[in-house]
Formats: structure tokens, sequence, C-alpha cells
């Protein structure tokens, strides 16, 4: 598998670490080919006890150099926790749909946190340390094109033995030390790396599309992270039952 990193840039940038992209206007480029980029989902809350080592296993991933090629982890922050005395500022009613419409199509046992999605399979390898599985599927080509002037992001999927049939785009956010002041957690500070802070979901009309879907994504600051400019952009292609075929990104 290889995934293509390119920028054409409008404006100039300033690089550092080569992790952060900093520029006045900028148009992004990514791509993944030939072996499936891994997706993985991980289902958490602020407000759950037993969640900070399933994020810390994701936060885990910032040093993995094979991040955005091989594997895409994204942290999606449900709010059927929010009674227990925290309200997850991350955390939105759709994440929790979006792992319940898993349920429904069989692709998990049950809803719970915390919960992982890989390729769109439970995976509770976490719970007996075990490693992400390896993923040697074909996904196809996928590319994401982003331009922070018109804020359209452009996905397109290539795949002779796939079809897609949604296509997903979503920011993530990154922020060191959250305190955690009620609730189970209280008392904590936890990282939370890879979070979900915008989604858009669109359908593949292939007829029509031919595989190719656009968006309006607007990198709008969070209240929670008001002032970090640590981001990333990714886009995933599924099929029906929202497994994914293919997935790229990096960072902003």
């Amino acid at each position: 598998m290889r995934a293509v990193f390119n920028k054409t840039l409008l404006a100039s940038l300033v690089f550092s670490a080569g992790l952060t992209t900093t520029a006045v206007a900028q148009q992004l480029a990514f791509s993944s080919s030939g072996n499936q980029t891994q997706l993985v989902e991980l289902y958490t809350s602020q407000g759950c006890s037993s969640c900070p080592p399933a994020e810390r296993l994701l936060s885990e991933q910032l040093g993995n150099k094979k991040l955005w090629e091989d594997i895409i982890p994204i942290a999606f922050h449900v709010d059927y926790w929010d009674y227990l005395g925290w309200k997850d500022i991350y955390s939105k009613a759709s994440f929790s749909d979006r792992q319940r419409n898993h349920y429904q199509f069989g692709n998990v046992r049950s809803v719970y946190t915390p919960g992982f999605v890989v390729d769109g399979k439970e995976w509770r390898g976490f719970f007996r340390g075990r490693d992400f599985p390896a993923n040697q599927s074909g996904g196809g080509n996928l590319t994401l094109n982003w331009d922070s002037t018109s804020h359209n992001a452009i996905a397109n999927y290539e795949s002779k033995a796939r079809q897609a049939k949604y296509c997903y785009f979503a920011v993530l956010g990154f922020e060191q030390g959250v305190a955690i002041q009620s609730g189970e957690n209280r008392g904590l500070k936890i990282d939370q790396n890879f979070v979900a802070l915008q989604v858009q979901k669109k359908a593949i009309n292939n007829a029509v599309d031919a595989n190719q879907c656009q968006v309006n994504l607007q990198v709008v600051e969070h209240e929670a992270v008001k002032g970090l400019q640590k981001r990333a952009i990714v886009s995933w292609v599924t099929d029906a039952s929202e497994r994914p075929l293919q997935a790229t990104g990096g960072w902003l």
C-alpha cells in the first residue's frame, strides 16, 4: 500500500517538525492506493472511567511512522454518558447514532465504551492487550483534495472490485492535558487526540457522480481547542453497511 501526500501552496508555508502547516491559503492533496489504509474508530467519552487507556492506545499512533499511510485513527465522543456528572465537550448525538448504526448493520455485537471498530468490524483485542490487526485487503485508489479558500473538499474513489456507497470527510483535533473536573474521571488530565470535530457524510450516486463526492468543509475553531493549530483532515469511503473500503488524509 502506498500513500501519497502532495501540497500545492498559494502562499508561503511554515513547517513545524514536519507535522503542522501554517499558510494564508493552501490546497492540500492526499491519496491512498493499493492495500486498504486501516480505519480505526474509537467510541469513547471523557465521562467513562475505562476509556483513558483506550485513548492512550490511540494517542500512541502519533509516533507511528506509517500514520496516515497505513492507519487512520478517529475518536468519536458519544453523548450517552454525559449524564454521569461530566458533559464531554466533544460529544455529539450523531456519533452515538453512528455507533448504533454499526450495531444495526451487525458490525458490532453491542454498544459500549471504550468500543473499537477496525475496518468496519468490532475489535476487542484492546481488552487482551493485542495490537491492531493487520489489514492486507486491496482498497482501491482514494484521493482527497481540500482548498482552504473555497473550503471545498473533494474525494475521488476508483476500484474495479468494490463500489462505494458513501463518502465521509472529517476534521480531527488534538489537545493535551484536558482536565476532567467531575464525574468518573474527576481529577484526571487526558490527552485527546484524533478527536472528530466535524464530520460530513454524503451518498455517492455511482451513475451520476462517478465515485466522486464534494462538500464544503470549513475548519472552524472548536470551543475546546481554540488557539491550538494542530488539525488533520481525513476522508473515507464505505459500502452500504458502513464498512470502509479505503481511507486517506493527513495534517493540515
